[in-house]
């Protein structure tokens, strides 16, 4: 009894902080979109964090990112060739290598890049600043955190998963185009015309809800991860590491919801 009464105390103590977690995204995304439809948000200084946001998270690892989605685009491309040709299926190798890897796989490891290298930073910054009590301080000095803190790394986020997706994947088609077809221009017409067929307006209106979703994710979660901490500078890592966990889970309930949706 006292075993079954445990694990029952402790289910419910997982529930509760669950829907408390679920709370504050909720609370936090609702705090930004009211935010970001008022008009005094947007002044000069909240415009320059915004575009400070975006260049350290997308612009400034640019150059590494399209290394690292060249090398994940010829690997995936060879595979699919070589695949398609073993079982005499290369007319469908283009629309097989758009489909795994433009619509799913690249959206999901920028994602994940990301999290990664900008998620973690953010956890971590917006979790010393509540130890060091730095946003009460502004709060204190009438300067709204969510203005100048938080819808910019928001804002940030979302726009450097949608862009950086966007050029892995257009650099996908380049290269499945020159691993199919080669130099040959005769490939022009069938390979727009398998594009044409893939990308239709529900699969691009998809990609893009899905690319957002990313955004949101790796960037509101870390951010109340991060408002969570305890004022106790040891709970940082903690912190960064419950939030961290929460990001990739969220990441992958979203692209598991998108393949259900798309092909169940």
């Amino acid at each position: 009894m006292n075993f079954l009464a445990a694990s029952i105390e402790s289910l419910g103590a997982k529930i509760v902080g669950g829907l408390n977690v679920g709370y504050g995204l909720f609370a936090l995304l609702t705090e930004a979109v009211l935010a970001l439809l008022d008009r005094n948000t947007w002044n000069r200084a909240t415009f320059d964090v915004v575009i400070k946001q975006v260049y350290f998270t997308a612009v400034q690892i640019l150059p590494v990112f399209l290394t690292y989605a060249l090398v994940i685009s010829w690997l995936i491309i060879s595979i699919i060739l070589t695949t398609a040709r073993d079982f005499g299926l290369t007319e469908f190798a283009s629309e097989m290598t758009i489909r795994v890897l433009v619509l799913e796989l690249l959206p999901f490891l920028t994602a994940l890049y990301i999290a990664l290298r900008s998620g973690s930073a953010m956890n971590t910054e917006i979790a010393l600043m509540q130890v060091n009590n730095e946003l009460d301080a502004l709060a204190h000095c009438k300067v709204p955190p969510m203005q100048l803190e938080f819808l910019p790394r928001l804002i940030g986020g979302v726009v450097s998963v949608v862009a950086l997706a966007t050029l892995a994947g257009l650099l996908a088609l380049l290269m499945a185009y020159l691993a199919i077809y080669g130099l040959n221009p005769a490939g022009f017409d069938p390979f727009t015309r398998t594009l044409a067929k893939i990308f239709d307006f529900r699969i691009v209106a998809g990609l893009f809800f899905k690319c957002a979703l990313f955004g949101l994710a790796v960037t509101l979660i870390p951010i109340t991860a991060g408002l969570e901490t305890p004022k106790k500078l040891f709970m940082v890592p903690v912190s960064v590491l419950r939030g961290m966990m929460r990001v990739f889970f969220a990441i992958v309930v979203i692209e598991v919801v998108s393949l259900a949706l798309k092909y169940i």
